[in-house]
């Protein structure tokens, strides 16, 4: 999780800084030909001007320090030099190319206007933009909490030298609440974080602020403790980073990210973190669902209406309340497959006497899934992931598997791994439940548009062919 925002979060600035910089070439080249100069300024002979700064940009990164690929956690004085470089960089490259090759058709006026503009891009992108591509990212959700809430543990002379205060902008995706005292002894200094309470109370600490994130700090030689925290962390729906010197302490295929002499290790790999990634799963989710939703759901949704005309008159949808990403609550589409009821919440099971005539076919094909499309367009659910489950089943299935909440991790979706490999239908044992759990956790750690791709192909076999156990 840790290395993936890291690696996302620096090419996605990257991206932009250089599709900015295009932008800004093209239309100077534009402006100048059609207001200017005209035919005296032609742009076919800018063409190969333009390649040139983003191929020294590439050039820059790949020679610059790790530790300084990454903006977080510079210091001003830091981002500036950097800046000066990168500006250094596609200034030598383009007047170094223009005197080798002795070309003449490229007008001063341009070159002095652009590196002017590029200058002032380049230095805006890295002292205010990744700021904000980090608090775009990272926002807060519908219902007003912080994706980012974190709470420090750490023990008592981690709090004194305000050790959190110093990663402030260093770790993506943590927006620090406060400090959780560990140890012997009582803090002498005011850090600049309050102290929210003791060891003993962690787990009440976490969720009175809902915190998503907690980070262990000063927690050396100790992989029990840490083992202990990630089972309360998978517990809770949270993520676990500690910080560590040493990654040998340590058993298991962690995910690390090193930043100066600090490790920062986690114990989920988690793709979809990248925002490169998210960026593709969410670009498919659209394009897919608009092109069911113009073309398929208004079919579907004149044969249901007379399905329900019918035999059960009401009303086409039927809204339920779900958990989605993060553990919030929404509002999931389906088609009405049942007579009015007041059990709406109880799981379906074979001749369910609810279901009106025709409805299980609707059920056993999926089609009563398909208005979800509409929650994908809103941004609640994507076309792959989890099942969203009933609020009050996510509790019940919270007791029997104990990292049950980690599945919130991701965007629910329509379909999912766990479907097509069978565990549909009514979720009625405990070994039910821990084998959907598995399949969702796989998903999370081993994430990519291909599989994506796949689950949803088979998925569409599961419509034409529905197996046994679809209700």
């Amino acid at each position: 999780m840790i290395s993936h925002r890291y690696r996302g979060l620096i090419k996605l600035h990257f991206l932009l800084k250089q599709l900015g910089g295009l932008v800004l070439f093209w239309l100077i080249v534009w402006l100048l030909h059609l207001v200017v100069y005209r035919s005296d300024l032609l742009p076919a002979n800018y063409v190969w001007v333009s390649f040139l700064v983003p191929a020294a940009a590439v050039f820059e990164v790949l020679v610059r320090e790790e530790r300084f690929r990454s903006l977080g956690g510079l210091s001003r004085a830091q981002i500036w030099s950097l800046t000066q470089r990168e500006i250094l960089f596609a200034l030598v490259a383009i007047f170094g190319v223009i005197v080798m090759s002795k070309d003449d058709r490229l007008s001063r006026v341009f070159l002095a206007s652009f590196f002017c503009g590029y200058a002032l891009w380049i230095s805006w992108m890295n002292q205010v933009g990744h700021r904000l591509l980090h608090n775009i990212l990272y926002r807060r959700s519908k219902q007003g909490t912080s994706h980012t809430s974190t709470v420090v543990l750490a023990p008592p002379r981690e709090i004194e030298q305000d050790s959190a205060l110093r990663m402030t902008g260093t770790l993506p995706g943590a927006d620090f609440l406060g400090y959780v005292n560990y140890g012997p002894g009582h803090v002498a200094a005011a850090p600049s974080f309050p102290v929210l309470g003791e060891f003993g109370n962690l787990r009440e600490i976490c969720r009175q602020c809902h915190a998503r994130l907690l980070l262990a700090l000063g927690l050396e030689d100790q992989p029990d403790l840490v083992r202990n925290l990630q089972q309360l962390c998978d517990s809770l729906g949270m993520r676990l980073i500690w910080v560590d010197d040493k990654r040998s302490r340590f058993k298991g295929n962690f995910d690390t990210h090193r930043s100066g002499s600090q490790l920062f290790l986690t114990n989920w790999q988690e793709p979809l973190e990248d925002p490169i990634h998210r960026l593709l799963k969410r670009s498919f989710d659209l394009v897919f669902s608009f092109g069911v939703v113009v073309t398929v759901l208004p079919l579907l949704c004149l044969g249901v209406k007379t399905l329900q005309l019918l035999f059960s008159p009401g009303p086409l949808f039927y809204r339920q309340k779900r958990t989605g990403r993060n553990g919030e609550v929404f509002e999931v589409f389906k088609f009405r497959t049942m007579h009015l009821n007041d059990t709406p919440a109880a799981q379906a099971k074979k001749g369910d006497p609810r279901i009106y005539p025709g409805a299980a076919f609707l059920r056993k094909a999926s089609l009563d899934e398909f208005p979800q499309f509409l929650n994908v367009l809103t941004g609640d659910m994507s076309v792959v992931g989890p099942r969203p489950h009933f609020i009050d089943h996510d509790l019940s299935f919270a007791e029997i598997v104990r990292d049950y909440p980690v599945r919130h991790f991701a965007k629910p979706g329509i379909t999912g791994l766990a479907q097509v490999r069978g565990c549909r239908g009514e979720t009625d044992t405990s070994l039910k439940v821990r084998h959907r759990v598995r399949y969702d956790h796989f998903y999370l750690r081993h994430w990519s548009l291909l599989m994506d791709v796949c689950i949803i192909s088979d998925t569409v076999l599961q419509v034409v062919f529905p197996p046994r156990n679809a209700r």
